[in-house]
């Protein structure tokens, strides 16, 4: 890593201190994606560690998803719909990932599996499941299959979303194996982990077509993240790319107050300035829905209901239950990395 990204002793010291906190792994084919030399690259960003990760800002759990866990491997938030993490396991460690406090720990869901299985056939609300973790798509194919076969045969449960960004960074990691079990078990939902137009690979768009072709739809999520995607002709590329390989962006997320993650942060109104652009140049299929998960676990709301005064960095939210939340506007000014697409075409 160091010899190819050009690091001198000082940025190699700075990794190994901030991994000793949060865990650093990536796979050969997205470090590969790395612009050489460019330390602005939005790739290297996403998966190289920084020591602003060791800024002391945010929380270990800003969903707080430990008091809405019945199970320790399952979280029900919303009626009629829950989180199933199935697997503790993710093909490169996301610098941002808002289960920091899980990456690199020993803990495996495997031990809760039945325990989940069995809260969701008795709860007659459940309707929906999200598989997540972790990454559901690092779990070996007869484990996915299983998983499948165990939720298909409980009558209350009507629609699967399998949650991943293996296709994104480790494409080669979804096998016949997979794709046979997404298959048997389709219709299924995908919802697809990008970020930035330059993940959208020939290697990505091939998994992207193999699911389709196994029956699976396909919806993405990302995340504003500062210096990386937070520039609205970024954004319009990624989302136009989406759609042209049959990939409808469903959410932009706002980044969560997870402590580690602070310095992606974007402000609000650049969020809301980068939807606004979105409106006036792409096909209402390329526009995602603008969200907050509000801290503390009270639920997403669309940015756009939200006020957001001016000059004020504390925002009270309310959510959809009625209970309101903050959440500290405070992000960085963006800035542009000099990517070069607000001038193509002109």
């Amino acid at each position: 890593v160091a010899r190819y990204l050009d690091l001198n002793l000082l940025l190699y010291q700075e990794i190994r201190e901030v991994s000793r906190y949060y865990p650093f792994a990536i796979t050969p084919y997205y470090f590969n994606l790395i612009e050489k030399g460019n330390p602005l690259c939005p790739i290297r960003r996403q998966a190289i560690p920084s020591k602003e990760e060791l800024i002391d800002k945010g929380v270990p759990d800003p969903l707080n998803e430990y008091n809405d866990a019945p199970t320790p491997a399952f979280i029900k938030r919303y009626a009629g719909r829950g989180v199933f993490l199935a697997s503790s396991s993710c093909a490169m460690y996301c610098r941002f990932c808002n289960r920091k406090r899980f990456v690199g720990k020993k803990w495996d869901p495997r031990a809760y599996w039945d325990d989940t299985f069995q809260y969701i056939k008795r709860d007659s609300e459940l309707r929906e499941i999200i598989i997540s973790g972790g990454d559901p798509l690092m779990l070996i194919p007869e484990e996915l299959e299983y998983i499948l076969f165990r939720l298909r045969e409980m009558r209350n449960i009507k629609v699967i979303r399998v949650s991943t960004r293996v296709p994104v960074v480790f494409p080669e990691g979804v096998t016949r194996g997979h794709l046979k079990a997404i298959k048997r078990y389709s219709p299924l939902w995908i919802i697809l982990h990008i970020n930035h137009p330059k993940e959208m690979t020939e290697e990505c768009i091939g998994v992207v077509q193999n699911m389709r072709k196994a029956g699976a739809t396909l919806v993405s999520q990302t995340v504003l993240l500062r210096q990386v995607n937070d520039c609205p002709h970024i954004m319009l590329r990624l989302c136009e790319s989406l759609i042209e390989h049959g990939v409808k962006p469903y959410y932009l997320f706002q980044l969560d107050e997870v402590k580690g993650a602070m310095h992606f942060k974007v402000r609000l109104e650049r969020g809301i300035e980068i939807m606004n652009f979105l409106r006036k140049k792409a096909s209402g299929l390329a526009i995602p829905q603008y969200v907050l998960d509000i801290t503390g676990g009270h639920g997403k709301v669309p940015v756009e209901h939200i006020n957001v005064p001016k000059k004020k960095k504390e925002i009270y939210v309310k959510g959809l239950t009625g209970k309101t939340g903050i959440y500290r506007n405070d992000g960085k000014k963006s800035i542009c990395i000099k990517c070069g697409l607000c001038r193509e075409g002109k």
